[in-house]
This record gives structure tokens, C-alpha cells and sequence, in this order.
């Protein structure tokens, strides 16, 4: 009896054809974009030079993941394959944004083959964009989609970035609104009087009331952003060389998906509430000791021991215990506004109101990116709003009296 022997699954196959060409070819797994069935194949006159490209090809497989092909990817296809590596480099929130950008973006272009997007694609994409979205949002749109060409560009499948000599388009920065020196204390202030809401969900306790004005105050105090503040224990409260302050690490985000989150391997995050998850600042500069004073150092104490707060838990939280969200702060706040007869700005205006203060107070450059938890002296700028009565000051300490000629 002949025995037949078969070669072993996903070793491939070896042929010659009609016109004396050697075929070597193997099965992997499928397109993770499509499901298509996918192949490794070269061929040779001579055996020896096929089988030699074969296992270069196998090779490169198995270290990059990438198939070769005389056919470029379609961008849309590319793009998805390349959102899904992305999604383990950034944070969730992040990503949600990114791939949106990204599918709005395959919806004019990802029906082009990768090395047939050339500049005129890019900017027709950009015009586009523009038309309902500010400078600012197409910029973000734009980013993302040179950083996929630039890795596109070192795998090999495109031979330059279409993007390299384009100019990204310039966001225009409107002012924001701040308080005044004085009116952060009228707005805290109101704590104690706005009109409460008729449901449940906006009438405060009196002791409801007073954590709102701790939480206003540690805003105005410190800088500190939303998530932060929502973030914060009484472990984070300390006393460094006798100074009295806040060791800002961690923070309080929304996440897409909740506790079936995708969260990166290396990103630390504590799921707490529905969407809500406990994780590290914004960056690394992020993590930071803002000094406070004595008076806040002990309303923060007392707060802790009048609801029973442990190491922890949550200074500040909702009737049942859950996480402070940004709508239910926004709620306070706009209240207060209006309580105090003052202009409407944003809770967001509260940090960029401290990074003032900060600034006009004479603060050297790298102590105010220390208390704002910034990487460069040009954020800090963008959240510093120098008054003209400011500015006087210091005009009259550098320009001496020119008129005087005695």
C-alpha cells in the first residue's frame, strides 16, 4: 500500500508550473481589516532563489506583521490596521477622538491606495474639513493622519509622507474671559445663597452647599484641573519641609465604554463608577505639590473629618458616594455666576484665573509651570491673561521718570 504523506498545515506549498517557474506560497492569518484570506508567495526559475525570497518574505512577516505587495493598501484599510496598534499607545479618550477624526477623514480619502495620496488629496481633505470645523479641530484632524503616513512612510509602503512639506493650519486662539482679582470670592461666596433646582439632582444640603465652597475655593486656590480636584484623598494631602499642600497624582476621567473600557497596558486606571475611572494626571508633568495655606490646609482636614473620609476615598462626592462628573459642577457653578451678579465664564476660567494671579505676582518661569503642571513656559502663557493694570506696574518699576532733567 502507497503511503501518502502530506506536507503539515501552514507549512505552504512548492510547485512548478507549465512555464518551468518555481512557486512557493503559504497561508497566514487572515486580514484582520477584511477577513480576506491572505498569502506569502514568490516565485524563480531556479528553486533555490525562490525558496530564498520566500523565507526573506516569512521573515519579515513574523517580525513586522506586514505582507508585501505590489499592490499599495487603500488607506481606509491601512488606517484601521493602524488605529487598532495606536489604540495601545494612548488613553482611551484620546483614541475615541483620534479614530473619529480618522473615519471622518477615510469617508473623502480612504479609497485611494496609499502611495496614490499625494498633496492636492491632502489639502482638498483640508478645505473640506474647514468648511463646518474650526482651524483649531482640523489641525487635530491633520496630526493624526500625518502621523499614520509618517509610520506608513518606515514600513516602506509609501516611499515619502504626502504631509511632509505641508503646513498645518494655524489655530486661531480667541481670548477667555476671566474673573476679576477680587470676583473669585463673590462667586464662592454664593455657594450659600444660588437657587436651588426644584428636582432632587440640584437641591443642595446646607452641608452639600459647604463642600461646593471648598471645591470652588481648592479651584481658585490652586489651579488644580476638574479631574483632579474630583480625584482627590486625603493621602495627597501633605506637609513637605512644613509647607502645607496637595501632591497632585492622580485624577478622575470619563471612558468611553465604562468598565469594558479598553484601557493601554500601560496606563494606570482604577475603575470606580459606571464611565468613571480613577488614573494619572494628564502627563507626567502633571504629578506636582501645590502649596496651600493654612486656612484652606485646615478646612480640607475638617472637611475630611466631618464626613468621615478615609485615606482613600473621595473627598468629594455625590449624596450616594459617586465621583463628581464636570455637568454637575457646571450646574454650581453657573448658579453662583448668577447668584453674584458675575460675567458667565467657564469653570475651566478658574485655573487660567490662578496661572494670572501666579504670573502678575512676579513668579519666576519654571515656578509657575511647577504649580500649573505644565511641560513648557508656552502652555503656561496661553493660560496667563496679563491686565493692563498689571502690565503698568511693571512698566513703572523698569522705565525710569524720562521727564525728570534736574
Amino acid at each position: 500500500m502507497t503511503t501518502t504523506r502530506r506536507r503539515t498545515k501552514g507549512a505552504g506549498g512548492v510547485f512548478k508550473d507549465s512555464k518551468g517557474t518555481w512557486h512557493f506560497r503559504r497561508e497566514v492569518e487572515p486580514d484582520p481589516a477584511t477577513g480576506a484570506r491572505r498569502y506569502i508567495e514568490s516565485t524563480g526559475k531556479v528553486k533555490a532563489e525562490a525558496r530564498a525570497r520566500f523565507e526573506a518574505k516569512v521573515a519579515e512577516y513574523e517580525r513586522t506583521g506586514l505582507i508585501r505587495s505590489s499592490n499599495s493598501p487603500f488607506v481606509r484599510d491601512y488606517a484601521e490596521r493602524w488605529m487598532a496598534e495606536h489604540r495601545n499607545h494612548i488613553k482611551p479618550n484620546s483614541w475615541q477622538s483620534e479614530n473619529g477624526w480618522m473615519r471622518t477623514m477615510c469617508e473623502r480619502i480612504g479609497g485611494l491606495r496609499l502611495d496614490e495620496l499625494k498633496p492636492e488629496h491632502i489639502l482638498k481633505l483640508e478645505r473640506f474639513l474647514g468648511r463646518t470645523r474650526a482651524r483649531s479641530t482640523v489641525r487635530c484632524h491633520l496630526s493624526v493622519l500625518s502621523a499614520m503616513l509618517k509610520d506608513a512612510e518606515y514600513e516602506g509602503l509609501i516611499e515619502s509622507n504626502p504631509m511632509r512639506h505641508l503646513r498645518l493650519p494655524r489655530a486661531r486662539r480667541r481670548p477667555r474671559p476671566i474673573l476679576g482679582p477680587d470676583e473669585p470670592a463673590r462667586l464662592i461666596s454664593s455657594t450659600g445663597s444660588y437657587e436651588s433646582g426644584s428636582n432632587g439632582g440640584n437641591s443642595d444640603t446646607p452641608e452639600m452647599r459647604d463642600m461646593w465652597n471648598l471645591m470652588f475655593t481648592l479651584a481658585f486656590a490652586t489651579g488644580m484641573r476638574p479631574g483632579e480636584r474630583y480625584g482627590l484623598m486625603p493621602f495627597q494631602l501633605e506637609r513637605r519641609n512644613g509647607v502645607p499642600g496637595i501632591f497632585v497624582c492622580q485624577q478622575v476621567q470619563r471612558y468611553a465604554g465604562g468598565v469594558d473600557a479598553v484601557i493601554p497596558d500601560w496606563l494606570d486606571a482604577t475603575h470606580l463608577y459606571g464611565d468613571r475611572w480613577l488614573t494619572t494626571p494628564k502627563s507626567e508633568r502633571g504629578n506636582r505639590f501645590v502649596p496651600v495655606s493654612e486656612k484652606l490646609w485646615n478646612r480640607l482636614w475638617g472637611h475630611v473629618a466631618m464626613w468621615g473620609i478615609g485615606p482613600r476615598q473621595l473627598m468629594f462626592a455625590n449624596a450616594w458616594g459617586r465621583p463628581l462628573t464636570f455637568n454637575v459642577e457646571k450646574v454650581r457653578w453657573r448658579k453662583c455666576l448668577a447668584a453674584g451678579g458675575l460675567p458667565d465664564v467657564d469653570m475651566y476660567s478658574a485655573r487660567h484665573w490662578t496661572s494670572t494671579m501666579i504670573g502678575e505676582s512676579g513668579a519666576a518661569d519654571d515656578e509657575r509651570m511647577l504649580i500649573m503642571g505644565h511641560a513648557d513656559i508656552e502652555t503656561t502663557a496661553m493660560y496667563t491673561h496679563w491686565r493692563p493694570e498689571a502690565l503698568a506696574r511693571t512698566m513703572s518699576r523698569a522705565i525710569p521718570d524720562l521727564d525728570d532733567v534736574s
